[in-house]
């Protein structure tokens, strides 16, 4: 939804609350700018500012690893917020700050300027119309002011000729959604013509205007089945057949309005990609199974044909042979022939009958046994021939078991999947109420027993956040020697001792299938941040969330699976969840409740850790810090 004049001027009440604190961040993601003020007394508020809307909103959002040139240039500029105001009734919003304004237009493609004297110094896009131009060193030059209701009486009088609802929704800069409320209202077909208004609805009209100008307030959200229809600052007589929810203010409704449409669009994508992949699984699945079934079949009738052989030994060399003979004697074409024209005749010719086919490229003959025909190669003992087919089973059997392997394994990515939730913390968190969470708490982490912090990706998204974003020149790199490994980074790592090398190695191997497969051990290496690349080798594809090594690699051998999980004190009187090796657990929580991969499910195990402490630890988080899979308390 895009916000209308009106809008704009009621949301002025929440936004002017802004008004001598000081920016500390501003943010931008593509059209969308945050700026983080923060005022004495109260804390941090966020100022939401899209191309078409603005709000005040209780949500972070991921924003850039690198801020885009028109962010640092806000931050550059802009200090204490002296003044907020909407310009006139237009759908401009101002913050100035010093000798600076941010203006914000939010019509048509929208645009963000950065002005100081009148001048342009920046902006998030330039443009040019024939009357005014946005280019930085250009005067900013405002756009035509729109009429104001709020300083009208007669509101019909107003209006120039043409449909009712057109001329409210233009001519008042109303916009199309309260023109259509207000005729709703007044009970009038929103395509009269004004001209053809009796004196009582023009009275209607102008009433029902006045009261969506000046009435009181009750912000609510609108939705159907499928999705968020509108916010709205008072009650919409158009939308009274749909679910409504209230707020006390209407920044408070788009804030929800659009966190929630946000939410569901990144869940919906989410979505599609969870079922591309699960469906992807499930045909490998099914392709797995296909292909055992039919090793299994060949196999089998390997086995079967061989053993024919020998059952009807007798017939078949004595076939075999007499055909041998003819060929030698004649021709591959003169012994078809003879043997064709005696199955053509009335005469018996005794077992000839029971040659069913002759194939003079592969030099083989096909003969009917009673159950089955046999292919039996010419010139080759009979011997050979049920040893070749044994073998062929045999190869088979051995397809079978790699087979089965891929299988397992394609159904463990696939229960895997099914254990995950689309879980959008990560993209959009509330501020509101809950306490500044540490950066590294969207990974897996844990503190070393020499107090280095080690942190893991959860997936492919964060593997590649971790390592682009966070790992420094410091740091080392760990990850276990297989692929869907986690990337592991440990802080400061080349400062660190043995210790911390060795638990950050049994992380790299606990974190990953291997727990949930209950493989005991497995080789784990680390190199320098340096080493670590996402550039491929000429003609190579890199999935996402890949690394390239270069260079000398240093490995720990045979790590062994390890897990414990305490309760620890993140800051003062605050407690989460810490899950890594035993011995790091302890020495930074006290006491440690040891994990092995197990029968039970993670929930459950989840529950039993929570009742181990005294503090109340989150169960959504606990669960998130523990190895993927079932496990059992030790």
């Amino acid at each position: 939804m895009e916000l209308t004049s009106l809008d704009l001027s009621i949301l002025m009440d929440d936004f002017r609350e802004l008004e001598g604190g000081h920016v500390q961040k501003v943010y931008q993601r593509d059209k969308e700018l945050t700026v983080e003020v923060y005022i004495g007394g109260e804390g941090k508020k966020r100022l939401l500012i899209g191309t078409s809307y603005a709000f005040l909103s209780k949500y972070k959002r991921d924003n850039p690893t690198k801020p885009p040139g028109f962010a640092m240039e806000l931050r550059k500029h802009l200090g204490k917020l002296d003044e907020v105001k909407q310009r006139g009734f237009d759908r401009i919003l101002e913050l100035k700050s010093g000798d600076v304004k941010l203006i914000c237009e939010i019509f048509g493609k929208g645009n963000f300027i950065l002005v100081k004297d009148g001048k342009i110094i920046g902006a998030l896009r330039q443009e040019q119309w024939a009357d005014r131009t946005i280019e930085v060193g250009e005067e900013y030059v405002y756009p035509d002011p729109a009429p104001d209701p709020r300083e009208m009486e007669d509101y019909v009088e107003k209006l120039e000729e043409g449909e009712v609802v057109r001329r409210i929704a233009s001519d008042l800069s109303l916009g199309g959604t309260y023109a259509e409320e207000i005729c709703s209202r007044a009970d009038i077909d929103k395509h009269t013509e004004i001209s053809e208004l009796s004196e009582e609805e023009v009275e209607r009209i102008n009433s029902n205007i006045e009261k969506i100008i000046e009435g009181e307030r009750s912000p609510r959200i609108y939705q159907d089945e499928k999705e968020l229809r509108r916010a709205s600052p008072f009650p919409l007589e158009e939308y009274s057949n749909l679910e409504v929810e209230e707020f006390d203010l209407f920044s408070t409704a788009l804030d929800e309005f659009f966190y929630r449409r946000e939410k569901r669009k990144e869940e919906r994508k989410r979505r599609k990609v969870y079922q591309e992949e699960k469906q992807g699984l499930e045909r490998q699945k099914k392709q797995m199974e296909r292909k055992i079934e039919g090793l299994k079949k060949s196999a089998e009738q390997k086995r079967e044909d061989a053993e024919s052989i020998y059952e009807n030994y007798q017939l078949l060399e004595k076939l075999k042979t007499e055909f041998e003979n003819a060929i030698k004697e004649h021709s591959w074409p003169e012994t078809r022939g003879k043997i064709e024209e005696a199955k053509e005749s009335e005469e018996d010719h005794g077992d000839i009958e029971k040659i069913k086919g002759m194939n003079e490229q592969e030099e083989f003959i096909s003969i009917d046994v009673g159950d089955k025909t046999l292919k039996i190669n010419l010139f080759q003992d009979l011997e050979a021939t049920a040893s070749e087919l044994y073998d062929k089973a045999k190869d088979s059997e051995s397809k079978i078991e790699s087979a089965k392997n891929a299988l397992k394994d394609v159904e463990e990515q696939l229960e895997e999947l099914g254990e995950q939730d689309i879980d959008l913390d990560e993209v959009m968190e509330d501020k509101s109420e809950k306490r500044e969470k540490e950066w590294f708490e969207k990974y897996r982490w844990f503190k070393s027993s020499e107090g280095h912090l080690v942190l893991m990706g959860r997936d492919v998204q964060t593997n590649e956040m971790l390592v682009k974003k966070h790992m420094e020149k410091n740091d080392l790199y760990f990850h276990a020697n297989f692929d869907g490994a986690p990337s592991v980074v440990v802080k400061d790592g080349q400062d660190a001792g043995e210790k911390t090398r060795q638990e950050a190695a049994k992380a790299a191997v606990t974190f990953t299938k291997t727990w949930k497969a209950g493989i005991g051990a497995d080789d784990v290496y680390y190199v320098e941040p340096d080493q670590v690349t996402q550039e491929a080798e000429s003609g190579e594809y890199l999935a996402k969330g890949a690394f390239v090594i270069r260079g000398e690699r240093e490995y720990i051998r045979n790590v062994s699976v390890e897990a414990g999980v305490g309760s620890y004190e993140i800051e003062d009187d605050v407690f989460v969840p810490m899950c890594g090796p035993i011995e790091a657990v302890k020495e930074h929580c006290g006491n440690a409740v040891e994990i092995v991969p197990g029968r039970e499910k993670k929930s459950d195990i989840a529950k039993k850790i929570r009742k181990q402490f005294d503090e109340k630890l989150d169960l959504d988080y606990i669960m998130r810090s523990m190895p993927p899979g079932k496990s059992d308390l030790k």
